[in-house]
């Protein structure tokens, strides 16, 4: 499949933000997050995909007292007895206003890859795109956390094969020479990522950096996948001073290399449907993988790199996790 024109992506991308991220907001039990709630489905289902389970996109849950619900559609694969792929955002905000960063932006990924999907036919396996709830305190990383109780109540027996989480795409990095960068962790948790991800040109004006996920933590629904052993990627462009603040609108986000994020995910699911990634023991080695992508990354610029973060080269774990860190103190 050819990847349709640029300029379509990022205007349907941009269409999906600005009708999701409304200046009231997204919070659980709000009356935004019921309109956002109708969008959701409604969208699922213009696209395309079947519900995951039964004949509703929405899957409800309660958790003392608090109604919740998480979406999901899927993309019929040739193969359906496979272990599914699965992309997935939340769509919840933390504060009553657009949050269009967080986390509109990775919805509208997570979309429009569903239709992309849906126009290729299909892949071997099927895709499931999941749109979780209650990400944003104060339930993050608790029981009610959307994606947590999809793979522990709503995931079906074939499970997931391999997984993609998207959050805080929109933005471009507040970094002067670097505003193209796209970061991803979990490479490292099967063996066969690295080079799945080595095997793929990027988009021009996109640029990738790939990290260990112990450097950031579980900041997000891929937590619950890294803990049972999932492969996974986690892609963000990391934090930026509109982080949880009125500003985050919809008119701040870099719609054309949202839709580069797009277009690079969609290779990453056509290489990860034709590939096994067998069950591994063990996570990889990532460390000349990752080396490799600061060095294409910053270019003639990887030894200003190197000599600010106070290390030679990045050939050694120590040397990354001083980069790493020296990354994480200018508060992306």
């Amino acid at each position: 499949m050819t990847f349709p024109d640029i300029s379509r992506v990022t205007a349907a991308l941009k269409a999906d933000v600005y009708q999701l991220c409304r200046t009231e907001g997204r919070m659980v039990g709000t009356d935004g997050h019921a309109v956002a709630e109708r969008f959701v489905a409604r969208r699922l289902e213009e696209i395309g995909l079947l519900p995951y389970r039964g004949t509703s996109f929405a899957l409800p849950y309660e958790w003392e007292g608090i109604a919740f619900t998480n979406f999901a559609g899927v993309v019929p694969g040739r193969d359906r007895s496979l272990a599914p792929l699965l992309i997935g955002a939340h769509y919840d905000s933390a504060i009553p206003a657009p949050s269009a960063d967080d986390n509109g932006a990775a919805v509208a990924i997570c979309l429009a890859l569903g239709e992309l999907a849906v126009k290729h036919g299909g892949f071997e396996r099927d895709l499931i795109v999941a749109i979780f709830d209650a990400e944003e305190p104060p339930y993050f990383q608790g029981p009610p956390m959307g994606s947590i109780r999809f793979a522990e109540d709503e995931l079906d027996d074939r499970g997931v094969h391999f997984a993609m989480i998207y959050d805080l795409v929109g933005h471009d990095v507040p970094m002067a020479l670097f505003k193209d960068l796209l970061f991803a962790t979990g490479a490292e948790s099967h063996p066969e990522l690295p080079g799945l991800l080595n095997g793929i040109t990027l988009p021009k004006k996109l640029r990738l950096i790939a990290t260990l996920n112990r450097y950031v933590g579980d900041m997000s629904d891929h937590g619950v996948f890294r803990k049972s052993g999932i492969p996974y990627l986690f892609f963000s462009c990391g934090r930026w001073e509109h982080y949880h603040q009125p500003t985050d609108t919809p008119d701040r986000l870099n719609y054309a290399k949202m839709a580069r994020i797009t277009q690079l995910s969609f290779e990453v699911l056509l290489r990860a449907d034709e590939g096994k990634l067998k069950p591994s023991a063990g996570a990889a080695d990532t460390v000349a993988f990752e080396a490799g992508t600061f060095r294409r990354s910053a270019g003639r610029f990887f030894p200003l790199l190197c000599r600010w973060a106070g290390v030679k080269d990045l050939d050694r774990r120590e040397a990354i996790d001083a980069l790493a860190s020296k990354l994480l103190s200018t508060g992306l």
